[in-house]
């Protein structure tokens, strides 16, 4: 694994005075080769993570230890062994914050840098200012306008409204899943209620829908004793 070449805000400081007076130096900050690892592996506890980073190539692999808390799958930002954060040579592998990164002077920042948001990918150099999130990447037609899909199937996508049976169904449902789980459920045999024209044609419109999801068993009639009533 190589660093990058480029540097970051920690650059060597520009040394000022005067003859015969102390020299001053410009504090460093930042990190000089930061690099970005997605998670691959965590063991250990919340706060005290044995974490291995992919690194770019599948074998490009780094292990850091972590106070953290991140999961499979993040994105973090990591300084690898000769890289310098601030004026300090990293000579073990460590997750970086915020202000180890110069995004930010707020002194307690104390968070991985998680980048799954940005335009980043495993083997990027990390960069020194904070990135704008990666926006989502919009069609164009022969015209070159952009085509925001999103925007017009909203014009006509409607709320299914659910009816008082079947609001009541959902409701009864929940509560013999409830009493289930409580062991308190007794199973009884429900005297149907003979459905109205409404009713009936509901439960033919949630039939057809149900089935067409894959519950080819589902009739008429199944959805109507679902909801404790009958054609007859």
């Amino acid at each position: 694994m190589s660093l990058p070449a480029k540097a970051g805000r920690g650059m060597p400081g520009l040394n000022t005075g005067v003859s015969g007076n102390p020299t001053l130096k410009e504090e460093l900050t930042g990190c000089v080769g930061a690099m970005v690892g997605m998670v691959e592996s965590v063991d250990g506890t919340r706060k005290n993570q044995k974490v291995t980073l992919r690194m770019g190539a599948p074998d490009d692999l780094l292990v850091v230890q972590s106070k953290f808390g991140i999961s499979v799958g993040d994105c973090v930002a990591v300084a690898p062994p000769g890289s310098v954060i601030g004026e300090t040579v990293v000579n073990h592998p460590k997750l970086l914050d915020e202000v180890m990164l110069g995004w930010t002077p707020n002194p307690v920042a104390n968070c991985a840098v998680k980048l799954n948001k940005f335009d980043l990918v495993p083997g990027d150099s990390v960069p020194n200012e904070k990135p704008e999130k990666k926006k989502a990447a919009v069609a164009i037609d022969a015209m070159g306008n952009a085509i925001i899909e999103e925007g017009l199937e909203s014009l006509y996508v409607t709320k299914v409204k659910l009816t008082k049976e079947e609001k009541m169904a959902i409701k009864a449902e929940k509560a013999k899943q409830k009493a289930i789980q409580a062991g308190t459920w007794v199973e009884k045999e429900t005297e149907l209620t003979t459905a109205s024209k409404k009713d009936i044609k509901a439960a033919r419109t949630r039939a057809k829908k149900r089935r067409q999801q894959g519950e080819e068993e589902i009739d008429t009639d199944a959805e109507l004793e679902e909801a404790g009533m009958s054609q007859y």
